[in-house]
């Protein structure tokens, strides 16, 4: 798993070297000659302005002989989508779709979509990356083996691991170490609340943990439970959370004792003043954001950065440090939480009544290409990038473009070179995918943390010696009968779960008298029906995995 985005790595580096010698790594093949016009419909991409002048547009034309019609929605793109399938007058593509997998299951099971799994010969790139991931075809497999829509890959490590920080300068300040272990976290988040950690000449004004229930900073409940041996799916609310022992046989872990004895340490902290008091009550950044800017927490995880929390810029991220394979008694072995590849959620998917399947699925199965996954997420080499040797780094990596007339690289990459979120099968942070390859050292520079700020810790962070990557609980299928049933289940045991995991933190109950009553009452809601659906959707994957 430490190396799983190596393939990317040396794409990238491969590349950069090739094309900087002028030799071209994957050139265009025209899939047709003669060319051909898909219709295209969807949910109008962020800060698109006119499709018509996309550079990509005319990229695809000239280079695939694949010439696009668009037609996308602004506002109410749900109900828009639901008009097409009801009227039966889909598109050739839907794109930036929106769709959960068990809505696409559902449509195509009735005929309206197109199956690329019938065209694997002619979709080598797609096999590929089944190979590389294959993670991903489970997901997107059905039971009988369909695959009706496609989804995102995450090549770059610094989206799939938690964002969790702890104050350089605080450390610095109090002559502590980076900690660890949980013992030492709980050490130096002591010291934080009792000592200057700041340097302001108030010890009575520092926060040393931010974390909320909102969903805003939710990650360094991620980071801790990683050092009780547990390992969620996806970024935030962790109120409901899915494991698989080594049997794979699944069960929720919060009523694990594992599970029990991380609230007995979320309690110890909240009762000594380490959790901001106000966790439960924000419901907004904004509270949190004005704490931060005043210089007050000491150690908080997010699915942003620190410089975002503090609204300054990237630069300061280098104040901070991030915190990643705690171990402790109940987990020795510094794990760390790696989230699944795949991104929850379909983002394409075509009409099984087109009139060009086979043009349709060599068009997907570029995008899964060298220079496809390249060309979807921020353009071809000279249009909307371009190799740049990074002096910092010490390697070439792709430099967006910033033509006149544009804010910034990102504006240009979705007002003026590619449909945002739509043919990228592979995410478009792939200028940071070389902080996982160049030597370790080469993070602590200066220059680097000024560029790349919290990613360069976060790579830093993992690619210590004796982190242990650990699997996250993956991406897995629901059918719809599935689907239907476990949103009724779920939902009242979700709630539950957290009115209780804020009532052992805060001591409304005891946790060990309440203990007994709070899994039995879990159980009464229905947990063994919902167990055996996620167990069927948990089968399906590895069955597929297996293959």
């Amino acid at each position: 798993m430490k190396n799983r985005n190596k393939k990317v790595i040396a794409l990238l580096l491969v590349g950069a070297m090739t094309m900087g010698m002028g030799v071209s790594v994957s050139a265009s093949e025209k899939i047709s000659e003669e060319g051909v016009t898909l219709t295209v419909a969807g949910n109008k991409p962020s800060g698109l302005e006119d499709w018509t002048n996309l550079a990509c547009i005319q990229e695809y034309k000239d280079r695939l002989g694949i010439n696009l019609e668009c037609d996308f929605t602004e506002t109410d793109w749900p109900t828009q989508r639901t008009l097409l399938f009801a009227g039966n007058e889909l598109p050739d593509l839907i794109l930036n779709a929106g769709f959960s997998i068990s809505d696409v299951n559902s449509y195509g099971s009735q005929g309206y979509l197109l199956d690329f799994n019938q065209y694997r010969d002619i979709m080598p790139n797609m096999v590929a990356t089944f190979e590389e991931y294959p993670e991903l075809e489970s997901f997107l497999t059905t039971e009988d083996g369909h695959i009706y829509g496609m989804t995102q890959i995450r090549s770059d490590m610094t989206d799939r691991l938690m964002r969790t920080f702890i104050k350089r300068t605080w450390l610095e300040n109090l002559g502590l170490e980076v900690p660890t272990t949980l013992d030492e976290l709980y050490d130096v988040l002591v010291a934080f609340k009792e000592q200057d950690a700041n340097g302001n000449g108030d010890a009575t004004d520092e926060i040393p943990m931010l974390w909320d229930t909102y969903g805003g900073y939710q990650g360094a409940e991620r980071t801790l439970l990683d050092a009780f041996g547990i390992y969620p799916a996806g970024w935030g609310d962790f109120t409901y959370i899915l494991q698989a022992d080594e049997n794979n046989q699944v069960y929720l872990a919060n009523t694990s004792d594992n599970y029990k004895e991380f609230l007995k340490f979320m309690k110890k902290l909240w009762d000594e003043g380490i959790i901001d008091q106000e966790a439960f009550t924000y419901d907004s950044s904004e509270q949190e954001t004005a704490k931060a800017q005043e210089d007050r927490y000491g150690f908080f995880g997010c699915g942003s950065a620190p410089f975002v929390l503090t609204v300054t810029d990237i630069s300061t991220d280098k104040d901070w440090v991030a915190v990643s394979g705690l171990s402790s008694e109940y987990n020795q072995d510094h794990g760390v939480s790696v989230l699944s590849p795949v991104v929850d959620g379909i983002c394409l998917v075509a009409s099984a009544d087109t009139e060009h399947p086979e043009e349709i699925a060599k068009f997907v199965d570029y995008f899964f290409s060298e220079e496809g996954m390249m060309a979807g997420a921020i353009g071809y080499e000279g249009q909307g990038w371009d190799w740049n040797e990074n002096e910092a780094l010490g390697v070439k990596v792709p430099k967006w473009r910033c033509p006149d007339g544009y804010a910034s690289a990102e504006e240009y990459r979705y007002k003026g070179s590619v449909l945002n979120n739509c043919l990228n099968m592979h995410e478009s942070n792939l200028d940071r995918v070389a902080l996982f390859e160049v030597p370790i050292e080469t993070l602590d520079k200066d220059e680097v943390l000024t560029e790349f700020g919290w990613a360069a810790l976060v790579a830093k962070a993992y690619r210590q010696d004796g982190i242990t990557p650990k699997d996250a609980y993956p991406i897995v299928a629901y059918t719809n009968e599935e689907t239907n049933r476990r949103v009724s289940l779920k939902n009242d045991v979700s709630t539950y779960l957290g009115q209780m995991r804020a009532e052992f933190i805060t001591g409304q109950t005891d946790i060990d008298e309440g203990w007994d009553a709070y899994k039995e009452t879990v159980n009464q809601m229905g947990m063994e029906e919902l167990i055996q659906i996620e167990q069927a959707a948990y089968d399906r994957y590895l069955a597929v995995s297996a293959e």
